[in-house]
């Protein structure tokens, strides 16, 4: 019924240079609701339920349409989470640009710019905003996006008022390159296995299936472990009509490639968009995990909560390397 929280672990601001370490932080939450037409929110009851391509109403922080105050030359991190259910967000703050630090909880491998941010469900990005020289305002709004013919459309909406006024600062120079704690990249590691990853549903969308598999809290999709230490690839095909946002759990991954077309690295993720299929070709990404954490069940599932509920879900068993017997 939408109960989640946000929880910020550490502050990014000590890996960034020293002018930007004691900038002012703002936390955005990104969530949505469906309301009756008797002015009640739609949620798990009897007589109703939620479709994620009815209308719905944005909220940041649980505030519809807030306004934020920034002064003149303001530099703020925005540490911006998508936890609602379904719904992506592609959002744009007109006249601005996005200084992305931070994905998914990791500090980026290089920081980049961006016009626009796109927040499947559970995205998280990290960035730098510096307000206008002038006073003035503009929205934080999210553009429209449609996420495949068997999926939704979703209209644009403005989520935020930006308003600038006060006193003058001089804006900050931005930070360049990786930041420091930015996992390296995995172009150049060995790879110990080759998975492939299919996610499909039947026609009426009800049932979701990972290699043609639903769920099974007993069962995992692959028929062999992962061992601890190693680096794996892993090809994640949807053959379906609709995006689906793939997440893993415990160990982030670095995109390699989407559809076919080489990535930049920046940094490692924990999840990524897959495309939806075209003219009966599979959308495609390509990513590579290092399992450095733990050893056990580590969950991978589409993020979107009514898929990972129809099956969409499955793990993969992550050992201990074994060791060859002592010899006298």
């Amino acid at each position: 019924d939408g109960l989640a929280g946000t929880i910020i672990v550490g502050d990014d601001r000590a890996l960034l240079p020293p002018p930007l370490r004691g900038v002012a932080t703002r936390t955005l939450v990104l969530k949505d609701m469906q309301i009756t037409g008797s002015g009640h929110i739609v949620a798990n009851t009897p007589g109703y339920s939620i479709r994620s391509g009815n209308p719905t109403v944005r909220l940041v922080n649980g505030q519809l349409r807030p306004v934020l105050d920034m002064r003149p030359g303001q530099t703020e991190l925005w540490r911006i989470a998508n936890e609602g259910a379904d719904i992506f967000y592609g959002l744009e703050l007109p006249g601005y640009s996005f200084t992305i630090v931070g994905q998914d909880g990791y500090p980026v491998a290089g920081v980049t710019r961006a016009a626009i941010l796109y927040l499947p469900p559970a995205k998280r990005w990290d960035v730098l905003v510096t307000a206008s020289a002038q006073p003035g305002s503009t929205w934080l709004e999210t553009l429209p996006l449609t996420t495949g013919p068997q999926g939704d459309a979703y209209p644009a909406a403005k989520l935020m008022r930006v308003r600038v006024v006060g006193a003058s600062e001089l804006p900050l120079p931005m930070p360049a390159g990786p930041l420091p704690g930015a996992a390296a990249s995995l172009a150049g590691a060995p790879i110990a296995a080759h998975r492939v990853i299919r996610l499909s549903e039947n026609a009426a969308g009800t049932e979701m299936y990972i290699n043609g598999k639903q769920y099974s809290p007993g069962a995992s999709v692959f028929s062999t472990p992962a061992i601890l230490g190693t680096t794996e690839q892993w090809t994640i095909l949807n053959e379906t009509g609709e995006v689906h946002p793939f997440h893993t759990h415990t160990d982030h991954f670095q995109v390699m490639s989407v559809n076919g077309v080489p990535q930049p690295y920046t940094g490692e993720q924990d999840i990524v968009p897959v495309h939806s299929a075209q003219r009966g070709e599979p959308g495609s990404v390509v990513i590579r995990i290092r399992f450095t954490d733990f050893t056990g069940k580590v969950m991978f599932h589409c993020h979107i909560a009514a898929h990972e509920d129809a099956g969409m879900t499955s793990y993969v068993n992550v050992i201990a390397p074994t060791r060859p017997p002592a010899r006298n």
